[in-house]
């Protein structure tokens, strides 16, 4: 089984990120802040890798690959040999584009197909079963240990990262909180149910009220609901405001 590790990463374009911040710091500020974050985030994570797993940067807009492949070739060109590939953002908010993101990864040939026919009652797969498609019985799946990451968690790290995929040997799921509510990390080993009223999105990015205190509280409830095992790293902090900025500088 490969680990993988997926970024979400967005252009930095003035006014488009750390809007947030940039409240406080104004948009050209706040957008070199975003770019030394996920500078630093990146190199923390592809540089010091050793081998265990590989990066997918999942990215946004769609039409500005070109410029963001510039922007991070000097330091994916010094990342040791690592596997990385770019792929674009699918969705119409957070929760469909991390649902999206997981499950191209997790899938492999026709697991599409065979999580598509359990019905919303149906148990998830366990831990270690294959579950051959149902079309072709002696086709069989194959899965990745998948974690999900942002850029804004300047303490995301490759021994962090590490240390979650030897978590998801055992668990199900490994997530790490924010300070603010929402969480820095998550990772799955199996897939989970999905929810068929809202266009097969994974269960655990629906009805999530993204960008408040309550993101990391409700993804807990969708994980006890389904009955995964789950472990719960350190909580940190994401640089979304001057006062995470502040709360930074006083804890580093």
């Amino acid at each position: 089984m490969e680990n993988v590790l997926i970024i979400f990463l967005k252009y930095p374009e003035p006014g488009k990120v750390k809007t947030r911040l940039a409240k406080d710091i104004g948009n050209e500020k706040a957008c070199a802040i975003y770019k030394l974050l996920a500078e630093g985030v990146i190199k923390n994570v592809a540089q010091k890798n050793l081998k265990t797993y590989d990066v997918h940067i999942f990215f946004t807009p769609a039409d500005r690959e070109t410029e963001i492949r510039t922007w991070l070739k000097p330091i994916l060109d010094d990342n040791q040999g690592i596997k990385t590939q770019f792929r674009t953002q699918e969705g119409r908010n957070l929760g469909e584009k991390m649902s999206n993101a997981f499950r191209q990864i997790l899938q492999e040939k026709c697991y599409k197909e065979c999580i598509t026919q359990r019905t919303a009652t149906e148990s998830p797969l366990k831990k270690g079963e294959e579950g051959g498609c149902k079309k072709n019985p002696q086709e069989k799946k194959f899965l990745h240990n998948t974690i999900i990451i942002g850029t804004d968690c300047p303490e995301i790290d490759a021994t962090l990262i590490e240390n979650a995929f030897d978590v998801l040997k055992e668990k199900d799921i490994v997530i790490g909180p924010c300070k603010d509510g929402g969480y820095y990390l998550l990772g799955m080993s199996r897939p989970v149910p999905v929810s068929f009223e809202q266009g097969s999105i994974s269960d655990l990015f629906v009805d999530i009220d993204w960008s408040t205190d309550r993101v990391f509280e409700q993804t807990m409830e969708k994980i006890h609901k389904n009955n995964l095992s789950c472990s719960i790293l350190k909580t940190s902090v994401d640089i979304d405001t001057q006062e995470d900025m502040n709360y930074y500088r006083i804890t580093s």
